[in-house]
This record gives C-alpha cells, structure tokens and sequence, in this order.
C-alpha cells in the first residue's frame, strides 16, 4: 500500500475517544428515528410532550457529540433534524431524516450498526441474566418500583407492547453507550460488541417465549419464499417486521407466530427427553 494511502486513512480513523463520541450520537439519533413516531402524531400532533421533550434533548446531545468529534457537516445535519422536531413535522419526515443521519454517521466512524457474525443467543442469555436481570427482571418483568426505585422504568422485555419498536440494533446502541436521563449504564467498556450483540438478539426472544407460537411460526416459515437473515433482524423493530408481514395476508395470529420464530431463530431448541427403556 502507498505510503501516502497509509497516512490518510491513519488520519482519517478516528481517536477512540471521537469514536465514542460519535457512537453516542448514533445512538441518540437511533433514539429519535425509533421513537418519534410515539411523540407526534401524523398531523403534527403532540401525543407524549415528556416523549417529544426527550427527542429534542437526544438530537441537542447528538448535534454537540457531532461537532465534538469535528464532524461539522453531520453536525448541520443534526441541527436540521432539531429544527424539525421542534416544528413538530410528520413522523415520517422525521424519521426518514434522523434514519438518512444514522446511516452517515455510522459510515462515516465505522461503528457497528449490524452484527459482524450470527449473533450467540446462548451467550446472550448468561450475559443478560448477570448485567441486565437486576433492573429488567430475570425473564423480562423489571421489579417493582418499591423492590427497585428508579427515576425512569426499564423496559419489561417480557412485554410485546414495551419492545414493539425496538430492534436489536436500539438495544446494542443503549447497552454500548447507556440512556442519557436514565438508570441505563453504559457496558461498551466491559463487553465486546459481540457480546452486546448477543444480548441484544436474546432481549426480544423474552417477550416470545410462547414455545406453541414459536412452532406454528416455524412452519409458516417453511412455506415462505424469503426469510430474513441475522443482518435484516438486526435493524428491524417487530413493528417494523408486522407491517411487513400484512402483505403476506396471514391473519393477527399467525403474523405473531412468525414473529416469534424470526425472534427465536438464533435459541437454541431444548433437547428433546431421551426415549425410556421399555421394560
């Protein structure tokens, strides 16, 4: 390789403390492209004013990450996708944006937005179960606000409704960084990201441990002329994944079903009992 290639993509590669910086601001942009949606309604509505206060405050923190780590133009764009929310655009005005900005910032620092390998649900469980089972419950029911008080509630992964928009991608990004406002540590410093991968993929099998709705999922899938990869899960939230699936003309139940199996994919199967002797 040329001598002067090598100097430029040194000087190109960013410190690790910019790479931090800017990881923090994809996050919080995740934040917005995931969640506005639950803030303003289609016509510029206000639903949860707590909601839209939050997503100007992560775009705030995310427009000042930005301009940390020298990114001026991601920045600027940053700062447009405020101006936005403050003006209370359409939902998918803003989402497009914020989506659009978390594609470049992630190019642009080599963060990881997808697994590099076929996340280890396995390993998941056992990281999940010592990090994550304190506050977010064992299975997924978080304690009681009396057993643990908080400020802010974790999420009760055992929930459909609480992890509707949430893909693994979100959950990587707020277990590597933490949640600004919120009991949520960062655990970029003391996991690989692989490991926060697999967490990540484990966290949403919690609310699809129906093992009779993973099997009717699984052998709707057999039929089906596509099935998502690791990669494809890994940005989509199971709000996402159900609009996909109205166009297959499945009924509620079985959309359910198919979710659970593409959510389960990566578990792995209890053994099935050993045959007794016949006496």
């Amino acid at each position: 390789m040329p001598g002067w290639l090598v100097v430029a993509l040194l000087a190109a590669a960013p410190t690790g403390a910019a790479r931090d910086r800017c990881g923090r601001a994809l996050a919080f942009i995740s934040y917005v492209s995931g969640d506005y949606g639950s803030a303003v309604g289609p016509r510029g509505e206000v639903l949860s004013p707590e909601e839209l206060r939050e997503q100007a405050e992560f775009t705030k923190e995310a427009t000042a990450e930005l301009r940390a780590c020298g990114a001026a133009d991601l920045a600027d764009a940053a700062a447009e996708l405020l101006r936005r929310i403050e003006l209370r655009s359409a939902p998918a005005e803003v989402i497009r944006t914020a989506e659009t900005l978390a594609a470049r910032v992630g190019q642009r620092f080599h963060l990881a937005r997808v697994p590099p390998e076929p996340p280890d649900v396995a390993r998941g469980r056992v990281l999940y179960r010592r990090a994550c089972a304190a506050c977010h419950g064992a299975v997924g029911n978080p304690p009681s606000p009396e057993q643990l008080p908080l400020t802010t509630r974790p999420t009760a992964f055992a929930l459909k409704d609480d992890v509707a928009r949430l893909s693994p991608q979100r959950i990587f990004s707020a277990a590597t960084y933490g949640v600004p406002g919120t009991a949520m540590p960062s655990f970029g410093d003391a996991l690989p990201e692989r490991e926060l991968w697999d967490v990540a993929f484990y966290a949403l099998t919690l609310a699809r441990r129906d093992e009779r709705e993973r099997t009717r999922g699984r052998d709707l899938l057999r039929t089906a002329p596509r099935v998502p990869d690791y990669l494809q899960l890994a940005v989509r939230s199971d709000d996402q994944l159900r609009a996909a699936l109205l166009r297959t003309g499945l009924s509620a139940a079985d959309r359910e079903a198919v979710l659970s199996a593409l959510r389960a994919a990566l578990t792995p199967r209890a053994p099935a009992p050993a045959p007794t002797a016949r006496r």
